[in-house]
């Protein structure tokens, strides 16, 4: 490693080559930053759109704002919940009726 490094220092082709890629790099990150701190900017103004449309009061602090997003996410997790396990039984009603049937059909091909 320690040769790598003296290498890359001692030829200015190399260092140059080096400082390019540390910038690219540098600006890689730096555009991923700005990427996810607008995306963030535009969940929190459509959150404050839907909060107004609602009739919801509108959270003027921080913490207003983290209690409002918690309450708001346990809602949907349990909305969530409910219409998977809605979800899981109607499935599982349907796969019985498929079940009995099979059986039936079973049962007929077997007792002429």
């Amino acid at each position: 490693m320690v040769n790598i490094i003296e290498q890359i220092s001692s030829n200015p082709v190399y260092l140059a080559i080096a400082v390019i890629l540390g910038l690219i790099m540098v600006y890689g990150i730096v555009k991923r930053i700005i990427k996810l701190v607008i995306l963030i900017g535009i969940v929190l103004v459509l959150y404050v759109v839907y909060l107004n449309y609602t009739g919801q009061e509108v959270p003027v602090t921080t913490e207003e704002l983290k209690k409002s997003v918690t309450e708001n996410m346990e809602k949907v997790k349990e909305t969530a919940r409910e219409v998977m396990d809605e979800k899981v039984k109607a499935a599982k009603d349907e796969l019985l009726e498929e079940l009995e049937e099979k059986s039936k059909t079973l049962k007929e091909n077997l007792n002429p």
